[in-house]
C-alpha cells in the first residue's frame, strides 16, 4: 500500500490484529500512527506491506520511504518505520497473529524481498527494537531465517523500572541522596506556598496544559544553551497535540503537572498502555525551585502504583538519572537491512550508518 487512501482502510482491524500479536505497544496503535500520519510531512511516502488470508488482515509491516545519499553522489530509497521521527516512536515491530508469528514475519520479509526485486527500496533502516521482548525476538529470528537479506545491527540502551518490587511510597527504595532531595525539596515548596500535583483529564483544557509543557520543555534546554525537541520539531508538537487528544479518550494520557501558588512549574507527559507507563517528555522551570522536576517524577511513580501498573518505562537512552530512580537497562537493536544488489556493495565492505558522516537523508 503507497498511498493514505488505501491505509485508512486498514483502520477497522488494526488495533484487533495488535492487541493480540506478540509486539502489542501503544508505539503500533491505530491512534498513533494516524495521528502521525496527520502531522507528518505532507511529501511522506508510506509503503505498508498487508498479508490477507480470506480476506483477514492477518500481518502488517508500516513503513515509509526515506531518500537517502551515499558519498553525496548515490542515491538510495531507505525503508523507514512509519512515525520513527520526530516523534518519540520506540518498540518498532511488525504487527501479526500470534499464533503464526515467526511464519507471517518471515513472509513479510519474503513479501519485501519481491518489492525490492520491482527497484521499490535499496536498504531497511529499523530502529529502536525491543529486542527482549517477544515481539522482538520473533522479529529477529524471522530476519535471521531469511538468507537473501543482510544484516547489521547495533545495541541501544533502554531503562525500565519494575514497579512490583517498590511500595507506594517509593521513598525507601530510592537513593539516600535522592530521597534527601525529594524530601527538602517538597519543604522548600511548601515554603513557597501552596502547591500541588495534578493530573490533567478535562479535554477542554488539553491545549492549554500541553502548550505550557512544550514551553517548559524548551526553557530547560534554553537554560543548557541548546535547542529543546519542541523547538526544534514543529512536526513533534503538532503530533503531541493531535494524538493527546485521542490519548485522553482512550484513557491512556497522564499528563502530570507541579503547581505553585496556582502557576505550573512542572510537566511531565506519558501514557499508560497495557498496564504500562511510558514516560516520553517532561520540562521544568530552570529559574524555579531546583529539584520540582524531581518531586514531580515521585509522584508520578506514586500514581503509577496506585493504579498497579507493572513498569515505569524510561524508554531508549539509558542514563545515570534514570539509574537513580532504581531503571535497569535493557539491550534493544537498531537494524540495517540489505539485499544483494550492486549498489549494496559498500554496506558489505564498511561499516555504514544513516545519519553518519558519509550516509545521510535528503
Amino acid at each position: 500500500m503507497t498511498s493514505w487512501s488505501e491505509i485508512e482502510k486498514l483502520q477497522a482491524e488494526w488495533n484487533t490484529l495488535l492487541e493480540q500479536s506478540d509486539a502489542n505497544s501503544v508505539f503500533l496503535t491505530w491512534q498513533w500512527m494516524d495521528s502521525w500520519k496527520k502531522t507528518c510531512s505532507a511529501q511522506t511516502k508510506p509503503f505498508f506491506v498487508v498479508l490477507k488470508q480470506a480476506h483477514k488482515i492477518v500481518a502488517i509491516a508500516p513503513f515509509y520511504i526515506q531518500p537517502y545519499r551515499l558519498f553525496k553522489c548515490l542515491t538510495y530509497k531507505v525503508l523507514r518505520f512509519a512515525g520513527d521521527q520526530g516523534i518519540g516512536s520506540e518498540y518498532s515491530n511488525f504487527i501479526v497473529e500470534q499464533k503464526n508469528s515467526l511464519v507471517l514475519k518471515e513472509q513479510l520479509w519474503s513479501a519485501l524481498l519481491a518489492c525490492h526485486k520491482t527497484s521499490q527500496w535499496d536498504l531497511i533502516w529499523y530502529s529502536n527494537v525491543a529486542s527482549w521482548s517477544k515481539g522482538g525476538e520473533t522479529l529477529l529470528a524471522s530476519l535471521n531465517n531469511t538468507a537473501r537479506l543482510h544484516l547489521k545491527s547495533r545495541v541501544v540502551g533502554f531503562g525500565n523500572t519494575d514497579l512490583s518490587t517498590l511500595s507506594e511510597k517509593v521513598l525507601p527504595s530510592l537513593s539516600k541522596s535522592l530521597r534527601t532531595n525529594i524530601k527538602q525539596t517538597q519543604g522548600y515548596l511548601t515554603q513557597q506556598g501552596n502547591w500541588k500535583v495534578s493530573f490533567c483529564n478535562d479535554p477542554s483544557v488539553l491545549k492549554i496544559e500541553l502548550q505550557r509543557l512544550f514551553e517548559l520543555h524548551n526553557l530547560r534546554w534554553q537554560k543548557a544553551g541548546i535547542k529543546g525537541s519542541f523547538e526544534k520539531r514543529p512536526e513533534m508538537t503538532a503530533f503531541y497535540q493531535h494524538f493527546a487528544i485521542k490519548a485522553l479518550q482512550q484513557g491512556w494520557l497522564r499528563l502530570a503537572k507541579l503547581e505553585c501558588e496556582g502557576i505550573t512549574q512542572a510537566m511531565q507527559i506519558g501514557y499508560v498502555y497495557q498496564g504500562q507507563f511510558f514516560a516520553l517528555q517532561e520540562g521544568f522551570n530552570p529559574e524555579f525551585q531546583k529539584g520540582a522536576g524531581q518531586v514531580l517524577r515521585y509522584h508520578v511513580f506514586q500514581q503509577c502504583l496506585k493504579e498497579n501498573l507493572t513498569d515505569y518505562d524510561f524508554l531508549g537512552q539509558y542514563t545515570d538519572h534514570k539509574r537513580r530512580w532504581l531503571a535497569k537497562e535493557r539491550d534493544g537493536h537498531n537494524l540495517l537491512i540489505w539485499p544483494n544488489k550492486i549498489k549494496n556493495i559498500f554496506f558489505n565492505l564498511m561499516t555504514i550508518w544513516p545519519t553518519g558522516k558519509y550516509f545521510k537523508p535528503l
